[in-house]
């Protein structure tokens, strides 16, 4: 872990100032819900790692505790505290931006953030079926069963969410295939080609 910091006065200032209003969020969050995360036990190891500049174990620190509040906002479908938390993420990334030992949460290789990019459009959408899609979250984190997802994208035509499945993993495409008994070699394709390629198969 390097611990070169141009300015570690700014990077405690910003970091500090960040998590202070993230955690402020997820308080108004979890007092609403019978079930809890350990705020303070997170604040307390976030406290530790700053007194020994560690500021590599901060982010990943911090990360996998957005990742944790992710999964409950999408799990509960809280669209609200979800536009919040992507709110929040883009703030985080301005830090990381400035400081080049910190690296941006990116919303395509993460699994997490990738499906809260995937509900919040939805959320825009006002998509009735939301609470269906996501309120068995570990289908998608632990399982990687894609099913609900993909099906969805096709049948209403939300094609922007097959392209995201695809791009993050050609196993997801290989789930397609199956799903629609569709026999190729693509292992990349477009969710426009492969809509076209499930109409040929069922007009044959």
């Amino acid at each position: 872990m390097s611990n070169e910091i141009v300015n570690t006065a700014e990077i405690d200032y910003e970091l500090e100032e960040f998590y202070t209003n993230f955690k402020q969020s997820m308080k108004n969050f979890y007092c609403e819900h019978s079930f809890k995360r350990p705020l303070e036990e997170w604040s307390l190891k976030l406290n530790n790692l700053k007194k020994n500049n560690m500021y590599s174990d901060i982010q990943a620190c911090i990360i996998n505790i957005i990742s944790l509040y992710a999964i409950d906002l999408m799990r509960t479908g809280d669209s609200y505290n979800s536009r919040i938390l992507i709110t929040n993420i883009k703030r985080f990334n301005r830090i990381t931006i400035k400081n080049t030992i910190l690296q941006k949460i990116d919303f395509n290789t993460n699994l997490v953030f990738l499906l809260l990019n995937i509900f919040t459009y939805l959320c825009k959408k006002k998509d009735d079926n939301i609470n269906k899609l996501f309120n068995q979250i570990e289908l998608y984190l632990i399982y990687e069963d894609f099913t609900d997802l993909i099906k969805y994208s096709i049948d209403n035509n939300c094609l922007s969410i097959l392209d995201k499945l695809f791009n993050y993993s050609s196993s997801i495409l290989e789930k397609a295939k199956k799903i629609y008994n569709i026999d190729c070699k693509y292992t990349q394709i477009s969710s426009s080609k492969f809509v076209l390629l499930i109409d040929k198969k069922l007009n044959q």
